[in-house]
């Protein structure tokens, strides 16, 4: 049976999965996306349109503050009360279930569905089945948002490697959540400073945006060292398991989540204004921004979500798969709707509605069949 607050934790992920496919469903709209018919990877999304809106670009920066660095957290959760549970090769089994197959199967057969229309919008009269050959070689290999799970694999095999060689970590971890319940401001300025140290020398060696990959595996420079804290925190919160009271309606977070969020919301008007003209303190405030969102939208699920309807909770057991695949739908859409007159605002709108319904129901379809099931 699940509980109030697993209810809000589930619902917060089902939050971060529809914000994923949001921002994908934009991308072609925003005033900042810009097309390169020569290497369509250099392109800001695998498919532009002419018609744009500029609100599209503050949700997209918005979003870009804050929903990977939250699903790291969500995901940490999670894993030592699992690890406690299963044990760690059980465990790990699991993960390569859950996770490896999924991006074994992701970076093989629906991305490159989904990157074939921007090869279209070149011009370029390849077949698909060309296309898909040469796709692991010579068009590059691109993981599209698989990369989140081939990274959280790794975190996952690091993390239970570290409690082979340490494994009274967890008894000791369990203190963690307790400081952060009866000491907010303390914790929360020690994190913020362990978010600065992990963010900043990696922005300045690699830059805000460039992308690493070998093969498949892709993953934002700047940001190894922010994902990779933001799962170890939450092995740290969730150490003493989902019930403590960290994540009750009058804990810390659900407390005081107003406070963050306007703090962000601060933070994010001089990220928008001051980093054009200041470029060099742009990773400082999407480090504010960054926390504070997490903090906040966090502590606002946990205070105001109790009992959420059956469907809804149909919906949270299928996020995982609509993260998976939704990306085809979404390309594929607004490949269709490049010819068409309707706007910017019309067309997104129209994708995400195919994006959500087509991706809600095919999850629904493949989680009828019990292996399929078991995975996502």
């Amino acid at each position: 049976m699940k509980t109030r607050n697993n209810q809000a934790i589930g619902l917060l992920r089902l939050f971060l999965t529809l914000s994923v496919v949001m921002h994908h469903s934009v991308l072609a709209y925003c005033v900042f996306g810009h097309f390169d018919p020569r290497h369509y990877l250099l392109s800001t999304a695998p498919v532009i349109d002419r018609e744009r809106w500029g609100g599209f670009d503050l949700m997209v920066r918005w979003n870009d503050t804050y929903f990977m660095m939250l699903m790291f957290f969500v995901s940490g959760l999670f894993v030592l009360p699992s690890l406690q549970r299963k044990g760690a090769s059980r465990y790990l089994k699991d993960r390569l279930l859950h996770l490896g197959l999924p991006f074994t199967a992701c970076v093989t057969i629906i991305m490159p569905v989904a990157y074939y229309p921007s090869i279209l919008e070149t011009g370029r009269h390849i077949p698909f089945p060309s296309f898909w050959l040469g796709y692991f070689g010579r068009f590059h290999w691109p993981g599209g948002p698989a990369w989140f799970l081939w990274y959280l694999l790794l975190l996952d095999i690091l993390c239970v490697l570290t409690l082979l060689l340490l494994p009274t970590l967890p008894q000791r971890l369990a203190v963690v959540p307790d400081f952060m319940n009866r000491h907010a401001r303390s914790a929360a300025c020690l994190i913020m400073i362990a978010a600065f140290a992990a963010y900043l020398p990696f922005a300045h060696i690699f830059g805000p945006e460039r992308w690493l990959n070998l093969g498949p595996f892709f993953v934002q420079g700047s940001r190894i060292g922010l994902y990779a804290l933001f799962f170890c925190l939450g092995c740290a919160a969730g150490a003493a398991g989902i019930h403590h009271p960290l994540f009750q309606r009058d804990g810390a977070l659900a407390r005081h989540w107003l406070l963050p969020l306007c703090f962000g919301a601060l933070s994010f008007g001089f990220l928008i204004e001051e980093s054009r003209n200041l470029p060099d303190i742009q990773a400082i405030f999407l480090v504010f921004c960054c926390m504070s969102f997490c903090i906040a939208l966090t502590g606002m699920f946990v205070r105001y979500v109790t009992i959420v309807p059956i469907w809804v909770e149909h919906l949270m057991g299928d996020a995982y798969g609509v993260y998976l695949l939704h990306y085809a739908t979404v390309t594929w859409a607004q490949f269709y709707l490049l010819p068409i007159s309707w706007g910017a605002v019309p067309k997104a709108a129209f994708v995400l509605s195919v994006t959500l319904l087509s991706s809600f129901l095919q999850t629904r379809i493949a989680r009828s069949v019990p292996f399929i099931r078991r995975v996502i």
